[in-house]
């Protein structure tokens, strides 16, 4: 599996599956992206703002991964995504990756929700959901868009049991849910419904976004901090 490939399924995935948390006004997040091999490779930052009927997503990757002080990948990527009385009503995302330009533009248009992307024109029903940890519902089965290509699956989820795992050094106690759609992606809720931790996990190859801020507005607080250095030398760093 590429990098790129494994960074842009982890960027969008969770699809139905547990409790957005009932969080009134703005809140921001900020994920490490943790690669096995590369270790942090940069972060994810979610700016989530929410009122009784609408719920709106901001999303902004910055990747780089950077061996002997030369950077070998580049990828940045703006996602933002809005809710409508729990509909998905608007998606758009604009990424520069490698130097390629790519951009996804979604909309819903009757009992269907419509995408035209870089990959190819899409089409699914009314319930498709953005591939989002922020909307997850329920377990079962479901329709969801991939942000990162626009593209529409039939995605499974799983699970929901608690489970305790390691986040930042720290155990926490979290529920666990399991994506089958284009391939495995799994996610750890907290107490309060909120993801923890992501991963997404293709040919075996484990890409990590865990929580490290959280906060509202840009008042974010450290959940934790650490710094990795990126090695030079091959390995398996998995959880």
């Amino acid at each position: 599996m590429t990098l790129a490939k494994a960074i842009a399924v982890g960027m969008g995935f969770g699809v139905i599956v547990g409790a957005t948390p009932a969080l009134a006004g703005q809140h921001l997040y900020v994920y490490s992206v943790v690669h096995p091999l590369y270790g942090e490779i940069g972060t994810l930052t979610d700016t989530i703002d929410s009122s009784t009927d609408v719920m709106r997503i901001d999303s902004h990757l910055r990747i780089a991964v950077d061996l002997v002080g030369v950077v070998i990948y580049q990828h940045e990527s703006d996602t933002t995504e809005i809710m409508r009385n729990g509909r998905l009503v608007s998606l758009q995302t604009v990424t520069e990756k490698d130097g390629q330009h790519l951009e996804v533009h979604g909309e819903a248009q009757g009992d269907q929700f419509v995408v035209n992307a870089a990959a190819g024109s899409f089409t699914g029903p009314a319930t498709t959901v953005p591939c989002d940890p922020w909307v997850l519902k329920h377990t079962g089965e479901g329709t969801a868009v991939y942000p990162s290509t626009g593209r529409i699956a039939n995605v499974h989820v799983s699970g929901g049991a608690y489970e305790t795992i390691s986040v930042n050094g720290a155990l926490v106690s979290a529920r666990h849910f399991a994506v089958m759609g284009e391939n495995r992606e799994d996610v750890w809720f907290d107490s309060r419904g909120i993801p923890v931790m992501f991963r997404s996990v293709e040919d075996g190859t484990p890409i990590d976004f865990v929580l490290q801020e959280a906060g509202a507005g840009r008042g974010a607080a450290v959940v934790a901090s650490s710094q990795h250095s990126i090695p030079a030398q091959s390995g398996n760093a998995s959880k």
